[in-house]
């Protein structure tokens, strides 16, 4: 979508779109495309947006920094609250010392058909492609690298891509690769050729590996974003079943990882023996677990706001409900700002009223209205009353659809949306 600001350069015979230094919402017709809860600061608008908050990210950057052994990291937190922002930052923190191979798996591959060798093809895709960016391989790695694909291409070939894949290591990734996502027979041939031969791929990942960091006098840092989007299923079965192949190339990487699978005994396993901890991310505590609310965070979610918005936008009533039913989860802080600042843009009104903020927040009630059963209900009124964690499945379902959110204050703690309250209470009442 194109902004305004990028119309009117255009309008005006700007050819190239230049940042301002000011980019703050002037009016609340700006409001949607500036609160945009599907993307994650990065650039201009990491420094012009950011706000500082409680982040393991600076203690792990040193640490990533300062080793020289192939660090593995597994990236978790309550999904949309601002770890791919906080991935971005560590990107630029570390961005002279190493060098960054950051993507997101969900611009690269099927979310809902997703196996472990794809994963390991698409890193393998784009550590090659970053570092041919940056260093010039050998003959012999690039001879070796090339008599690996021929024997891809074969294979790939006498499977059913004929005349489909070029001759090439780097020419292999750009074919393949650049249609997994949308392709489902490419993904089935790929695996079908692949998998057999995983080894040979983690062997010349690790030759370009090997290579690259001598020359550039840098290690490498791998950053897969998103795959805490994939089911809780699927995530057990690649990093418990799968979890050595995942950590077999020889440079640093972080992986997201859905938050629930930390209650798994079998991901618990997988961490203590592949991976070197994991990092964690927590929700900002608008309330501590007895209801009270933080001035401090309250505060930081304000400014996150303000840093992207002028103040007489929005009413002082409207902004603190917004901040209240956020849950501490920057995505839900900046959808509820969009649909409001939509609400009152479409009504002709200039400032975003405490009228709006509650129709936002009504939306996501009902949301979850439609989805909620009575097994849940009774979950979540335990949650309520507990503050405490609940065995079984069913919790940790309603953990990864935001329903309940983790909090820590020193110790864990646990409370569910602000907006389901109002659900519990009315079947209460509906009991008496």
């Amino acid at each position: 979508m194109v902004t305004r600001r990028v119309e009117n350069l255009i309008k005006n015979g700007a050819t190239k779109y230049q940042p301002v230094e000011n980019m703050k919402a002037k009016s609340l017709s700006d409001v949607y495309d500036i609160f945009d809860p599907q993307e994650a600061l990065s650039g201009e608008k990491l420094k012009e947006y950011y706000v500082k908050r409680e982040s393991p990210i600076d203690r792990h950057a040193n640490a990533l920094r300062s080793s020289k052994r192939p660090l593995k990291y597994l990236f978790v937190g309550s999904r949309g609250n601002g770890k791919s922002t906080e991935l971005n930052r560590l990107s630029e923190l570390l961005g002279d010392d190493l060098l960054i191979v950051p993507f997101s798996i969900r611009d690269k591959l099927n979310l809902y058909d997703i196996e472990y060798s794809d994963i390991l093809l698409i890193i393998a895709a784009e550590i090659h492609k970053k570092v041919s960016e940056n260093v010039e391989l050998s003959k012999e790695l690039s001879g070796y690298l090339d008599n690996w694909s021929e024997k891809v291409i074969e294979n790939v070939e006498r499977l059913g891509l004929s005349g489909e894949v070029k001759a090439g290591f780097s020419a292999i990734f750009l074919n393949i690769t650049g249609k997994m996502k949308t392709e489902a027979t490419t993904r089935e041939i790929t695996r079908k050729v692949i998998q057999p031969r995983l080894s040979d791929l983690i062997d010349a990942v690790n030759k370009i590996i090997i290579e690259a960091e001598e020359k550039l006098d840098k290690n490498i840092l791998v950053i897969i974003d998103d795959l805490d989007k994939v089911n809780l299923e699927k995530g057990e079965e690649l990093f418990y079943v799968h979890g050595a192949e995942l950590t077999s190339p020889i440079c640093k990487i972080i992986y997201t990882i859905p938050q629930p699978l930390l209650f798994s005994n079998k991901i618990r396993q997988i961490v203590n023996q592949y991976f070197d901890g994991h990092i964690n991310l927590g929700n900002i505590t608008i309330y501590d677990r007895h209801g009270e609310p933080d001035p401090e965070d309250c505060d930081l979610m304000k400014n996150v706001a303000l840093k992207r918005m002028d103040e007489s936008l929005i009413s002082e009533d409207a902004l603190n409900l917004a901040v209240g039913y956020s849950a501490g989860v920057m995505t839900e802080f900046i959808r509820i700002i969009r649909s409001a600042g939509n609400i009152a843009n479409t009504d002709d009104r200039g400032q975003v009223k405490l009228s709006d903020v509650k129709q936002s927040i009504a939306d996501i009630k009902n949301d979850y209205i439609r989805i909620l059963g009575p097994d849940d209900i009774k979950i979540l009124k335990d949650v309520t009353k507990m503050k405490g964690k609940i065995d079984g499945d069913k919790f940790q379902d309603l953990l990864f659809s935001l329903a309940i959110f983790e909090y820590s204050n020193d110790e864990v703690w646990y409370d569910i949306h602000p907006a389901i309250k109002g659900i519990i209470e009315r079947a209460e009442a509906g009991k008496e």
